[in-house]
């Protein structure tokens, strides 16, 4: 017994300084009824997956825009598939995600992001990336320099790289430990060329660095940071939400309930004992389960990810974590 207790008290340390993987804190709806998944980052409410917009908040639609000419010649809002095929993510130029709707400039912006949420700042990028870095989510566990794109990536579609700690190299490990999952879905530049798919997500802040550029974020499958380039406003990039701080979670859940084990086959445990009131959701938002107590059996459930909530009462504390059922 004195051997194994000395083990159990060995293995922590070996992976403290690595951030632990993390998963949606929960989810939230845009104004065209698409539902997205959020992460807690202490004081910040990121939404992990993509905007997918074709209205304003007050429900002005946003211009779909295929032709190279008019796109190129644009300075309103405008939103296009990569390479116009409807099988891909949507892509947005900076007018789109600053809610400049026509050429007046007397006329107010729209809201791009839905009710309690804004399109994050250069600073509100820092800020994330600050985060990340001071928690173990570079790929090598320091918390010094920036490192932090294989944490940040997802762990399909980028092309392959050899170089340890980038998005293309070895990506089932390490890769989307922060659960931002940021997906290399390329961009459009003003020339109408689409490039980088599998190479590059690029993400737009609403911060200029000049009068005809903003800055944006990029992850490239061969880099181990989260780049901050310049690019021009016509260019089309992805779009990612924050909680407006007036709203946002103010501690990061992911330790409050431990959720295991996950992935799972049947019986999942709510640590501490306690009686939780329990929702468990599909990620399309669809309520499969309701319960009292501190077990789940998802036994019946088919093979998938499914989103549990988790309420205590006493505490008034409510978590979401994303567990899958194999």
């Amino acid at each position: 017994m004195k051997k194994l207790f000395l083990i159990l008290l060995i293995v922590p340390v070996l992976v403290v300084g690595q951030g632990e993987q993390r998963y949606a804190d929960g989810t939230a709806t845009d104004q065209d009824g698409n539902t997205f998944e959020w992460i807690n980052y202490e004081t910040q409410d990121w939404a992990i997956e993509n905007a997918e917009v074709v209205t304003y908040r007050d429900g002005t639609p946003i211009p779909q825009v295929t032709d190279a000419t008019e796109w190129f010649n644009l300075r309103s809002g405008a939103w296009c598939y990569y390479n116009n095929d409807p099988t891909k993510e949507k892509l947005y130029n900076w007018y789109a995600f600053m809610g400049i709707h026509d050429n007046n400039e007397t006329t107010p912006n729209k809201e791009f992001a839905p009710e309690g949420w804004h399109v994050p700042s250069d600073a509100d990028w820092t800020m994330l990336e600050e985060y990340l870095i001071a928690n173990g989510y570079n790929y090598d566990g320091t918390t010094t320099e920036n490192k932090i794109a294989k944490s940040m990536a997802s762990k399909t579609g980028w092309n392959i790289y050899q170089s340890t700690g980038t998005p293309g190299n070895d990506q089932q490990s390490l890769n989307n430990i922060s659960g931002f999952n940021a997906l290399p879905e390329g961009y459009r530049e003003i020339n109408d060329s689409f490039r980088y798919m599998g190479t590059s997500a690029k993400f737009w802040s609403s911060t200029e660095s000049g009068t005809m550029s903003a800055w944006a974020r990029e992850l490239s499958s061969y880099e181990r940071d989260l780049y901050r380039p310049s690019n021009n406003k016509p260019y089309g990039f992805s779009v990612r939400f924050v909680r407006d701080a007036s709203t946002a979670s103010t501690k990061d859940y992911t330790g409050a309930i431990t959720i295991y084990p996950n992935p799972t086959t049947s019986i999942v445990t709510l640590q501490g004992g306690k009686q939780y009131d329990i929702e468990v959701y599909t990620l399309q938002g669809k309520k499969v389960m309701a319960l009292t107590g501190n077990t789940i059996d998802m036994s019946h459930l088919s093979s998938a990810t499914y989103i549990v909530k988790a309420l205590d009462k006493v505490e008034n504390e409510e978590v979401s974590y994303k567990v899958v059922k194999n």
